[in-house]
């Protein structure tokens, strides 16, 4: 019993230690490979003897992994009952979306474009919306990059996740108007006080303008 005891407490020493190697990259982009797979959750492999669970809930809609595979997510700490610290992954998350876009793009990762917000429907859609104080830059244009090649590596990465990318503006109106897109808006009515908006749109843009089932309209809402 006294054996087990000090086995366990060494064992826990070191997934502690790895954890605190770890915390610097908390929230960023790591690579990883799949070591095993599970019904519930997919181990991968780090590195340095550090492993980390990305739970199927937070994988891409439809995508599947075998063992072997190399894998990207976002780092997370999670604190669970009886066991402490853990490691996990995320692909879901909208981090994820800005990692890619740094990778991608030079102009964001050198914060000359910045990505103010994001609005995720995890599997099939992203709403991105970026600004930049230069003006010989196009912050959509960076992004999108040559023939689309910029955010078609980010889509490619994303298992086919559409993704729009809209200008960032401090005017409500002017940006709610682009969150909209590609639905072409005639009019914006704000009412601050009720916290309510009225967006009149050309009858021929109204399907574009609500998406399948409610998602561009409720990605807008919450870019």
């Amino acid at each position: 019993a006294a054996k087990q005891v000090i086995v366990q407490k060494v064992r826990d020493a070191e997934r502690l230690e790895v954890i605190k190697k770890f915390r610097p990259y908390l929230g960023t982009l790591i690579n990883g490979t799949v070591k095993k797979v599970t019904r519930e959750l997919i181990i991968v492999d780090l590195g340095d003897n550090a492993e980390a669970s990305l739970p199927r809930r937070d994988l891409v809609q439809g995508e599947i992994y075998r063992v072997g595979d190399r894998i990207k997510g976002i780092l997370e700490e999670s604190i669970r009952e009886n066991r402490g610290a853990q490691l996990v992954l995320s692909r879901s998350s909208k981090e994820m979306v800005t990692e890619l876009f740094k990778l991608e793009v030079p102009e964001i990762a050198e914060e000359v474009i910045q990505i103010r917000s994001v609005a995720r429907d995890s599997g099939a859609r992203t709403k991105i919306a970026v600004k930049t104080n230069d003006v010989r830059i196009d912050p959509v244009g960076a992004c999108v990059g040559m023939r689309g090649s910029r955010v078609q590596a980010v889509v490619n990465e994303l298992q086919g996740e559409k993704i729009d990318i809209v200008t960032w503006s401090e005017n409500q109106a002017t940006f709610l108007a682009n969150a909209l897109a590609p639905a072409e808006v005639s009019k914006i009515f704000l009412y601050e006080e009720k916290n309510k908006v009225e967006v009149v749109i050309p009858d021929e843009q109204l399907s574009l303008a609500i998406g399948r089932k409610g998602q561009n309209v409720k990605l807008a809402s919450s870019l």
